[in-house]
C-alpha cells in the first residue's frame, strides 16, 4: 500500500513539474531570456553572436572576427533569400534545379574531361535505375516516373 501512495505522489509531482515548465516557455514571437524567438521556439542566433562565440573559442583577431562576421551575415542573407524562394511553385524550383545541374555538369566536364564525365553519367544512370527498382518494390512507395 505504501508503494502505491509513494508512486502516486511521485507521478503527481512529475506531472506538476512538466506542466509548470511548459507554461514558462515563451511562445511564438514572445521575447525570451536571450533574444526574440522565431516560430519554432528556438532563440534566434545572430551572425554577430556566432562571430563573437567563434572569436572567444579560437582567439580570433579583430580583423579575423570582422571577416567571419561578414561571412556569417552573407550566410544569413542567403538563408533568408532561400526561405522566400521556397514560396515558388514546385515547377519553378524543378526548372531552376535542372538549369543549375546542367551548368554544374558543363563545368565538371571541363574539369575532368569528356571521357571521365561519360563514365560519371553512366554511373548516375545505373544508380537511378537501382533506386527506381527499390522504390517499385516498396509497398508504400509513391509512383516513380
Amino acid at each position: 500500500m505504501k508503494k502505491y501512495v509513494i508512486l502516486t505522489l511521485a507521478l503527481v509531482f512529475v506531472f506538476n513539474l512538466t506542466t509548470t515548465a511548459q507554461e514558462q516557455v515563451p511562445g511564438k514571437g514572445e521575447k525570451g531570456p536571450r533574444k526574440e524567438f522565431r516560430g519554432g521556439g528556438k532563440p534566434e542566433i545572430t551572425p554577430e553572436m556566432r562571430a563573437n562565440k567563434m572569436a572567444k573559442q579560437l582567439s580570433l583577431t579583430d580583423a579575423e572576427k570582422a571577416k567571419v562576421k561578414a561571412l556569417f551575415e552573407a550566410q544569413e542573407a542567403n538563408r533568408v533569400k532561400m526561405e522566400t524562394e521556397v514560396k515558388k511553385t514546385h515547377k519553378e524550383m524543378k526548372a531552376q534545379f535542372e538549369a543549375d545541374r546542367k551548368a554544374q555538369d558543363a563545368e565538371l566536364e571541363k574539369i575532368i574531361g569528356a571521357e571521365k564525365f561519360q563514365k560519371l553519367q553512366a554511373d548516375r544512370v545505373k544508380r537511378l535505375e537501382k533506386m527506381k527498382k527499390r522504390l517499385e518494390k516498396s509497398p508504400e512507395a509513391p509512383a516513380v516516373k
